[in-house]
């Protein structure tokens, strides 16, 4: 089964305008990060693949608690469950046709490259063929079939750019102990870059809380080629200080259920913030 490298794909990265933060301790944060999600995702322990540890094809989710300290869970569609298998094979013939037109487009890029330098003696750039050319419906699919979330202790201020058609929204009414920032799924189009068109990516729901005293701010990003949008965090009050932020990306129903049911106060005090 896809999985989407949403921390490795430069498509869907919410980049760091500073170098990340050292935690104050991986494995508190962890350990406090895994008892705020619990009641939100009460779903059987999996192995890497999202199987179900006990085995089965009723469970349509699964859930990997981090083994190590790394303050990481990951939420995968068991492959096992039959909704889950019909909806793969549905994915299959889109993200095909996808990668059909990216090596169409590739050859002929090279057949006018090889054109241009028989009459001119230089090339055009020919566009090579990478994981990103699934096209739309092969990120929608990885993006809906897992949930990921993360947790980092941060020191304010502090900036980073999300890629996205669609403005990221402050919003209130989950906790009082936390600010969050809501992101809906969208797709986006890079800019055309040296003549060559852009291409249309997908941008998974996403949210983030903010802990211990931070306060989000939405502006418009760089502007360098991808649509993005940068999100601030300061501190209450104007000083610098520290606290968490909890990124949560992935399947919009599963963002929803993380956030209106995880026991975010009780991570901030877990922490001592």
């Amino acid at each position: 089964m896809r999985r989407l490298a949403l921390l490795t794909a430069g498509v869907l990265v919410a980049t760091f305008a500073t170098a990340p933060a050292q935690p104050l301790d991986s494995a508190a944060l962890r350990q406090a990060l895994v008892a705020a999600l619990k009641p939100a995702l009460p779903f059987p322990a999996a192995h890497a693949d999202g199987t179900p540890e006990a085995g089965g094809a009723d469970p349509v989710w699964t859930v990997r608690w981090s083994g190590t300290d790394e303050p990481h869970v990951d939420v995968l569609a068991n492959p096992l469950n039959d909704a889950n298998r019909q909806r793969a094979l549905a994915a299959e013939q889109a993200i095909q046709n996808a990668a059909m037109q990216s090596q169409r487009r590739s050859q002929a890029d090279y057949e006018q490259a090889l054109t241009d330098f028989q009459r001119t003696g230089r090339t055009s750039e020919i566009r090579e063929i990478s994981l990103r050319d699934d096209g739309v419906a092969g990120e929608r699919y990885d993006a809906e079939s897992q949930l990921t979330v993360s947790a980092e202790i941060v020191d304010a201020p502090r900036r980073f750019t999300v890629p996205s058609g669609v403005r990221p929204e402050v919003v209130s009414g989950f906790t009082a102990a936390s600010s969050t920032v809501r992101l809906p799924a969208n797709t986006y189009v890079e800019a055309d870059a040296g003549g060559v068109p852009g291409s249309a990516h997908y941008c998974p729901e996403q949210a983030w809380v903010f802990l211990g005293g931070l306060i989000p701010s939405v502006g418009p990003g760089p502007g360098a080629g991808v649509p993005a949008f940068d999100i601030s965090v300061s501190m209450s009050g104007g000083a610098g200080g520290r606290g968490v932020v909890v990124w949560i990306r992935g399947n919009a129903r599963l963002v929803e259920r993380v956030l209106t049911r995880a026991v975010w106060a009780g991570l901030g005090a877990r922490l001592g913030d």
